[in-house]
């Protein structure tokens, strides 16, 4: 035991010895005192030793105490991504770092830049760092020239099919579609990218079970290129094999089956796998869908596609309360069966009573067919009474609808008996057995929601003395809509609408079939169908038609916006006679469950008033 150790003990024990009660208090300290000041006096030389030992210690804490910041004088496209590539950066925030620490990550900063800037293509970097200790906080500087970046010389891709042997025509295509280019700058992220997008390019179309066997990217610092090698093995050329459902009870089979937009036999396409999803999805029969054709299923190269559904409920019954700055108080009720008849019949229909119209509508959906073709019938009888122009209506109609990607047509041949009458007078009929045909196509990211995207869609229809009308006619009729992002914040919304109908006049074309205008998707700050042909003190349709609308909107919250906006157009019985009006306004933007809520304070600059008007949801 150390002589200091034994020392302490004693004089510890000695200072702690029991002493004779009758001894004074004052006396008593005596023995403690001299016990201590022999204890400190055995003690210099240990004292003496911990003194030669300090100068570290103090040094070791002053080093925890220190903090040091991080210069990087490199071109300013290059700061933000050394920065994450280092770890000086990452540790000048922890206060208990050592100063042999700092050094060792000083010393650990080149390597790590030049590991950055290859990445980058960067292969010829010039890197020096220095740690400056004079100042507090204490400096560290990276000081980088990057040189010139590296170029793609070459690239070169082989495929190798099923047998074995290579595929010129394959590789041509994947060549066309590479993404990294000869003379482009070379870049670890895109190199990365440029290979999976070409094994994705494989394995969605036909070769499911594709990989990559090698790549190389041969650097030359020298010359600032580097050369690429990727080598492909397709694997099997899948088929479609058969497709087994799971999960029906209500629906047949063939429900399914006519969703899929391939036949036994066809080559695999991963892309019409998810066509098939969303068809199934979008049928209205299934709560859920999946559908997949798993590698491990396969039977050489038959591939067998397992779909998997929840069946909605058949019966719907649904009641609504509802206001339009249209038409005005709203009270619906709905029914809808998706099994009619027990066969997949399709059926909806609504009972509408608003202030200024009422209306009842039935449409039966037949199954889509093997050929994506979907038919179905419509019926509504409609009564209105809007702007002193009282209709009562009566319709039929035949559809043909075909989607396919973005694009749907409908041909159509639709019969309107109507009777109309103005403010105070007769009765007058109309009746037009019309076909008709239409082109819409869809690009929109959402649609409940959409932010960015298209919609553009066309008509014709028109009807003939010879058969079922009372009046020769065309009509026309071409709708847009873009939706334009400025930013994570703000978007832009077009507008617009162009129609005309083609005939001798207006006398016998259903009101339905000829044009006004004003109110919420028309032209704001109007009432409802206000903008027309004045006749009697009423307003009919005309003609002539011209519309168009821009919103700007700014997302103050994710689902709470401000909006302002600018609309014109008119109605007219013919375009010389058509002269556009305006209005304009602001209004509030909510993203509901359901869809979009407006709430607008529009002015109708020609009649001079202000209207509030509000509506729920998009039409597309």
């Amino acid at each position: 035991m150390p002589i200091a150790r034994i020392v302490f003990v004693l004089a510890a024990g000695w200072a702690h010895a029991p002493m004779p009660i009758h001894v004074p208090r004052h006396h008593r300290l005596v023995p403690r005192v001299a016990a201590s000041l022999l204890a400190i006096a055995l003690m210099q030389p240990v004292l003496a030793h911990a003194e030669s030992i300090a100068p570290p210690v103090r040094a070791h804490a002053a080093a925890r105490a220190g903090a040091y910041v991080v210069d990087i004088e490199a071109p300013k496209d290059l700061r933000d991504v050394l920065r994450r590539g280092l770890d000086v950066e990452r540790w000048k925030g922890f206060a208990d770092l050592r100063e042999e620490q700092l050094r060792s990550l000083v010393e650990g900063v080149p390597a790590q830049a030049r590991s950055v800037l290859e990445a980058l293509g960067y292969f010829s970097p010039r890197v020096e760092v220095s740690l400056d200790t004079t100042q507090r906080p204490q400096r560290v500087v990276l000081r980088v020239d990057p040189g010139e970046p590296s170029r793609v010389a070459a690239v070169r891709l082989r495929v190798l099919g099923p047998d074995g042997r290579p595929m010129p025509a394959l590789q041509a295509r994947l060549l066309h579609d590479w993404g990294l280019g000869e003379g482009s700058v070379f870049d670890s992220g895109s190199w990365q990218a440029a290979k999976r997008n070409a094994l994705l390019r494989l394995s969605t179309r036909r070769y499911a079970a594709a990989r990559i066997v090698g790549s190389r990217a041969l650097v030359d610092p020298a010359r600032h290129t580097v050369r690429l090698t990727v080598d492909f093995e397709t694997g099997p050329d899948y088929r479609f094999g058969p497709l087994s459902v799971q999960g029906l009870q209500r629906y047949p089979e063939s429900v399914v089956r006519n969703l899929a937009p391939w036949s036994q036999g066809d080559p695999y396409s991963q892309e019409q796998l998810l066509d098939l999803q969303a068809n199934l999805q979008n049928s209205r029969y299934f709560r859920s869908a999946t559908v997949g054709a798993p590698l491990s299923g396969a039977h050489g190269d038959v591939l067998p596609v397992d779909v998997n559904v929840v069946e909605q409920r058949a019966q719907r019954l649904g009641f609504g309360l509802g206001y339009s700055s249209n038409t005005r108080a709203r009270t619906q009720v709905d029914y809808g069966n998706l099994n009619l008849f027990g066969s997949a019949l399709r059926l909806n229909s609504s009972v509408k009573v608003e202030t200024l119209q009422q209306s009842l509508d039935a449409q039966l959906r037949f199954p889509r067919q093997r050929n994506g073709a979907s038919y179905g019938i419509d019926a509504q009888v409609l009564h209105s009474d809007i702007q002193g122009l009282t209709t009562r209506s009566q319709s039929l109609g035949l559809q043909r609808r075909r989607t396919d990607g973005p694009i749907e047509t409908v041909q159509s041949l639709k019969f309107i008996n109507e009777q109309q009458q103005l403010t105070g007078g007769p009765v007058s009929s109309n009746m037009a057995l019309m076909p008709g045909y239409t082109w819409t196509r869809r690009r929109l990211d959402s649609s409940l929601d959409p932010t960015r995207g298209n919609l553009l869609s066309a008509q014709i229809s028109g009807g003939t003395r010879a058969l079922l009308s009372q009046q020769n006619f065309v009509r026309l009729y071409v709708h847009a809509l873009q939706f334009v992002p400025l930013g994570p914040k703000d978007q832009l919304i077009l507008r617009g609408e162009l129609g005309q109908v083609l005939s001798p006049s207006a006398n016998g074309i259903p009101q339905q079939e000829l044009f006004r205008a004003g109110g919420i998707g028309s032209v704001r700050g109007y009432p409802y169908q206000s903008l027309g042909v004045m006749e009697d003190g009423a307003v009919v349709g005309g003609r002539a038609l011209f519309t168009a609308g821009i919103d700007a909107v700014h997302w103050v919250l994710p689902r709470w916006g401000a909006a302002v906006f600018v609309d014109a157009g008119n109605a007219a019985d013919s375009f010389r006679a058509l002269h556009p009006v305006l209005g304009y306004g602001v209004g509030v933007r909510w993203r509901s469950p359901v869809g979009l809520v407006s709430i607008n304070l529009a002015h109708g600059r020609a009649i001079g008033s202000t209207r509030i008007e509000f509506n729920a949801g998009v039409s597309f």
